[in-house]
C-alpha cells in the first residue's frame, strides 16, 4: 500500500468500519503512516493506544497486521485479510464495549494519560466517552 502522511490530513474516525468493526480504518491508517516515506504528523501507535487495544481484542497481532498493510498492494487485499480472521457478526459487541469507554471509570494514570495524548480534552472538558475524545481531538486538528 501507498504510505500517508498524517500532517496533511488525520486518519479516518474511530467509528469508520471495516467488516463492520471500529477502528480498523483508523489503525490502517496508521500503519500506511509508519511505511518508508509516511509521517504519523501528531498521531501515536503504540502499545497501550487504542488501536493496539481494538487488534489485541480481535485476536491479531500488530505486528502481523502491520506486515499485512505493508505488503498488500491495496485495502481491498487487507480487508480480505481480515475477513479470513475475524467473524463480522462480532462487530456489534465489540462496538459496543468501545462505545462504553468513559474516562471516569479509568484509573488516575491512565486519565492522566488521555488527557496528554487528546488535549482537546482541556477546552472540551464535557467529553467523556474516549472516542467522542479522539473524534473531538481530530476535528481539532489542522496541518498548520
Amino acid at each position: 500500500m501507498t504510505p500517508l502522511d498524517l500532517r496533511e490530513k488525520p486518519p479516518r474516525g474511530v467509528r469508520e468500519t471495516i467488516l463492520g468493526y471500529y477502528f480498523l480504518p483508523r489503525t490502517i491508517d496508521k500503519l500506511r503512516a509508519e511505511l518508508p516515506g509516511g509521517n504519523m504528523g501528531p498521531f501515536l501507535n503504540h502499545d497501550t493506544g487504542f488501536s493496539a487495544y481494538a487488534v489485541r481484542r480481535l485476536g491479531l497481532d500488530m505486528n502481523e497486521f502491520r506486515d499485512v498493510v505493508a505488503a498488500a498492494p491495496n485495502e481491498d487485499a487487507v480487508v480480505a485479510w481480515l475477513a479470513g480472521r475475524i467473524d463480522p457478526a462480532g462487530a456489534p459487541a465489540f462496538n459496543a464495549k468501545f462505545d462504553s469507554f468513559v474516562i471516569e471509570r479509568m484509573s488516575p494514570e491512565d486519565q492522566a494519560e488521555v488527557r496528554a495524548r487528546h488535549p482537546v480534552t482541556d477546552t472540551r472538558p464535557e467529553l467523556s466517552k474516549l472516542l467522542d475524545i479522539i473524534d473531538a481531538d481530530d476535528a481539532v486538528w489542522s496541518p498548520h
